[in-house]
């Protein structure tokens, strides 16, 4: 795999856009001192039920260009996502790939049938599809790679979201899934994109996650506690790359009328 350089970048093209683009969140944006620049991987760490998926969503509510504007699913249907830009009024004109859907269809429908056919024995119209299909010994399947070339098929000014990363060390070589990423990151960085990540904390070790935060241009780490009876939920910016200044620990809370809406705001740096 190597890295699209078949793109121009037009000067209409960068007067429209700027050298900035918004996280889809007014008040963060202020508190970023204008937002994310063009050509940043952000890497979201988070704990379950931190808000981390609704962060994706809104991030891609800008939707500058639709046909150039994509969520990646791992986790929800292509249906439950456009739920929620509809809950919210956002934009949602954006391409949506759900990857989880795919991996069910393609893969676990398949095993799904070899056990039935192994519990209730075969017959000749059985073996006649399984001739057809192969998906007994289909090794074929490479969602790591398609996400992958799927993020680096986007062109200039691009922005993306892949919810989560979890799916993929689960199910291939970490070493892979790290290339996967540097090379999504150099993509994102020669067009100009802006491309949002999530992965799990439990899910990686420290030192798969210090190489990917090494990786990335800015880091987010989502956290959710509780205080009493209720819960917070907060956001740590611990990298950001040429700009130390803007580390900072948000906690925010969720409203029907903003999404993810920032509340208090303490610099870390």
């Amino acid at each position: 795999m190597t890295i699209n350089t078949k793109f121009d970048i037009s000067r209409e093209d960068e007067q429209f856009f700027g050298k900035m683009g918004s996280f889809g969140i007014p008040k963060f944006d202020k508190i970023m001192n204008g937002g994310v620049p063009r050509g940043f991987t952000i890497l979201a760490l988070t704990d379950p039920g931190a808000g981390a998926e609704l962060f994706a969503k809104q991030f891609l509510s800008p939707c500058e260009e639709p046909e150039n504007t994509m969520y990646i699913s791992t986790n929800e249907t292509s249906e439950e996502i456009m739920q929620v830009y509809d809950k919210y009024n956002w934009l949602n004109e954006l391409q949506i790939i759900s990857i989880g859907s795919e991996y069910n269809n393609r893969v676990l429908g398949k095993e799904l049938q070899a056990s039935k056919y192994r519990l209730e024995g075969f017959n000749m119209n059985d073996i006649q599809r399984l001739s057809q299909t192969r998906f007994v010994d289909d090794e074929t399947e490479d969602f790591l790679t398609e996400m992958a070339n799927t993020v680096m098929d986007r062109g200039p000014f691009f922005r993306c979201a892949v919810e989560n990363l979890d799916f993929f060390f689960q199910r291939y070589d970490k070493s892979r899934v790290i290339s996967m990423l540097r090379m999504m990151q150099a993509h994102t960085q020669i067009h100009r994109g802006i491309l949002f990540v999530t992965v799990s904390k439990d899910t990686i070790s420290p030192a798969i996650k210090q190489e990917m935060a090494a990786i990335a241009d800015m880091v987010c780490d989502f956290k959710v506690r509780t205080i009493g009876s209720d819960f917070e939920t907060s956001m740590t910016v611990s990298k950001f790359r040429n700009a130390p200044e803007n580390l900072s620990i948000m906690v925010f809370r969720v409203t029907p009328e903003e999404g993810i809406t920032p509340e208090t705001v303490e610099r870390i740096a």
